[in-house]
């Protein structure tokens, strides 16, 4: 019994002085780290060698289903600009031993032939590329392989499938980040990730606080089947007129919002590097036009509010006084009372106010807009609105934008505002079945073009409807910077005419508003338009070596997507009808390619 109770005793006292040692020697070395503190490159080694000695099974991971840069849609749910993740594949030829069973693997997942690919394994480089533009499910598949020398690196990439449709609006982005317009002004939201609800005050988040976890998509107030009307319109009336840029501008009047912003020519977002550093963007906010350019309605506008509440006809302008008998100072007076000419801050941050305060006395189409819309929508002057409401794709719910209070301003009393209404759709020949309120001016100025000057012939339509209560407004301008007479056409119409045309077309398009709140998955069709694209050879092996690249594949019941990878290399132009698996392709398949230059496939129309 003693030598059990002293056995126990001298095991204590063991402990004791272990974990006494242990102690002192860990304050020791605490002290030390704490003098000799370890460098960021030591650490990152002991790091390294921790991950070496983790086995190979828990290293690698299926590839990860990351969030993207957020959707920017028009206000019907239409894509106007969208990102896709690609994934480029890599092959270390030191690091694998068996290149056979390798490229039988991979020759599946990638559609490539596999001679084709141990081909490419036999290089002196010391990474080759395999593969580019592989979605994610092949990139998943490539690593469930587990091969040794095999990698993918994710890319993602912004796409705008309209192309050069509201360019000036959208902008562009550079490696992920936003450099222009929408992109830029909301880059905080539309990145992956979340962020505070104040960093967005413009939109209603209902009390809460963190948004956009999972990604936020922005709804605009744009329709993208309005601005294509308004595009190809504009660009045929430059033809038509020899005309060297155009602007238009479709505004919703008793709110503000921008429906339709066309710039031409304009620049495709796609490759916006292409297009130098200012063509075709801003034009909109900068200022082009004579504070005379809108003397007609200006001068009607300042007689009627002079009158205050006493109501009085204005004389015909045939035998009414010049300016209905204002002095310049009662004129001034009208004109600063309704702002005309004064700073329009928009959602995309551009300032004109700047531009105001310089004592520039011309005005910008974006100015004369919405100058033009407080007149006829009841007195209110509505900033310019582009940003109509966000959606959280983690919380499926769409967030539309508050009032702000610089949002709207009234400048006109509700009396007032009827009556310039009135006098406006009488005096400018709007019918008496709501048709269209237009007016037509056409200017010859000289302006200063660097060290000289040249001339420009400036014609402007401004057209609204219906007359008695307009719900579109509609600006149109064309340039020519030449004085040489037009060539005549027989077919050719006024500017007048042309824009009463098109406002009419527009408003019978209706261009209502979706109701729906969520927007459906990524368009397939847009998908299908990127990947053509970025259809670019992954640097193929001279023909001669590669069996069978100068014949046409078969490709009748794949995807688009393995199609377009089995034509790799083959230098054709495609167009793609449809939409599914190939049903019908042109040339038919074992055809020699000499001498072909483009291919058509035929996919089946899903329901």
């Amino acid at each position: 019994m003693y030598t059990v109770r002293a056995r126990r005793k001298k095991r204590r006292k063991v402990r004791l002085t272990v974990i006494g040692l242990f102690i002192l020697l860990s304050a020791a070395a605490g002290g030390v780290l704490y003098r000799l503190p370890l460098s960021l490159q030591d650490i990152s080694r002991i790091i390294q060698l921790a991950a070496d000695k983790t086995p190979q099974s828990q290293q690698r991971k299926p590839v990860a289903r990351q969030v993207l840069r957020g959707i920017i849609y028009d206000r019907n749910f239409k894509e106007l600009a969208v990102s896709y993740p690609l994934y480029s594949l890599y092959f270390h030829p030191a690091k694998n031993t068996n290149h056979n069973q390798t490229a039988k693997q991979l020759a599946d997942i990638l559609h490539v032939p596999a001679d084709e690919l141990q081909l490419r394994f036999k290089t002196s480089a010391r990474a080759v590329q395999l593969a580019d533009d592989l979605d994610s499910d092949q990139a998943t598949a490539v690593e469930h392989l587990h091969l040794d020398g095999i990698f993918c690196k994710r890319n993602e990439v912004r796409y705008y499938p309209e192309n050069e449709a509201a360019a000036d609006v959208i902008g562009y982005t550079g490696n992920g980040v936003g450099l222009y317009g929408i992109e830029k002004k909301y880059d905080l939201v539309l990145q992956p990730g979340g962020y505070k609800a104040v960093n967005l005050a413009e939109i209603d988040f209902s009390g809460t606080t963190m948004v956009g976890e999972k990604g936020t998509d922005l709804i605009l107030t744009l329709d993208l089947a309005l601005q294509k009307q308004i595009d190809t319109h504009l660009r045929r009336i430059l033809r038509e007129q020899d005309g060297t840029r155009g602007m238009a501008l479709l505004l919703e009047p008793t709110s503000g919002k921008v429906l339709a912003s066309s710039i031409q020519p304009s620049f495709n977002p796609n490759y916006f590097w292409q297009t130098g550093a200012t063509g075709g963007r801003d034009l909109l906010f900068q200022p082009f036009f004579s504070r005379s350019t809108l003397q007609p309605i200006l001068a009607r506008v300042a007689a009627i509010v002079h009158q205050g509440e006493e109501y009085r006809p204005l004389l015909p302008i045939t035998i009414a006084a010049a300016d209905f008998g204002l002095s310049d100072k009662e004129y001034a007076e009208v004109e600063r009372r309704l702002r005309i000419g004064g700073p329009v801050v928009d959602s995309l941050d551009r300032d004109t106010e700047k531009l105001s305060a310089s004592g520039d006395e011309r005005l910008s189409l974006m100015q004369i807009g919405v100058g033009l819309a407080s007149l006829v929508n009841g007195g209110w002057r509505h900033n310019p609105i582009f940003l109509d409401s966000v959606y959280d794709v983690e919380k499926g719910h769409r967030f539309t934008r508050k009032q702000q209070e610089n949002d709207e301003i009234h400048v006109l009393s509700p009396a007032q505002g009827v009556r310039i209404r009135r006098d406006l759709a009488a005096h400018f020949a709007a019918s008496k079945k709501g048709g269209c309120l237009a007016f037509h001016i056409a200017d010859t100025r000289i302006e200063p073009a660097g060290s000289l000057n040249r001339y420009v012939q400036r014609q402007l339509f401004v057209g609204m409807i219906p007359g008695r209560k307009p719900a579109m407004l509609l600006l149109m301008a064309v340039d020519r910077d030449q004085l040489a007479p037009l060539a005549k056409r027989t077919q050719r119409k006024s500017m007048r005419d042309e824009g009463k045309n098109l406002l009419t077309a527009l408003y019978s398009a209706g261009g209502k508003e979706q109701v729906a709140v969520h927007p459906a998955e990524k368009d397939r069709r847009n998908f299908a338009r990127f990947l053509i694209s970025r259809r670019v050879d992954y640097s193929p092996l001279p023909v001669e070596q590669i069996a069978g690249a100068m014949e046409m594949p078969r490709l009748v019941g794949l995807s688009l997507r393995k199609a377009l990878r089995q034509l790799n290399g083959r230098k054709l132009s495609i167009s793609v009808e449809g939409s599914g698996r190939i049903v019908a392709q042109s040339p038919a398949p074992g055809v020699h390619l000499q001498g072909v230059k483009s291919c058509k496939l035929t996919l089946n129309t899903e329901i």
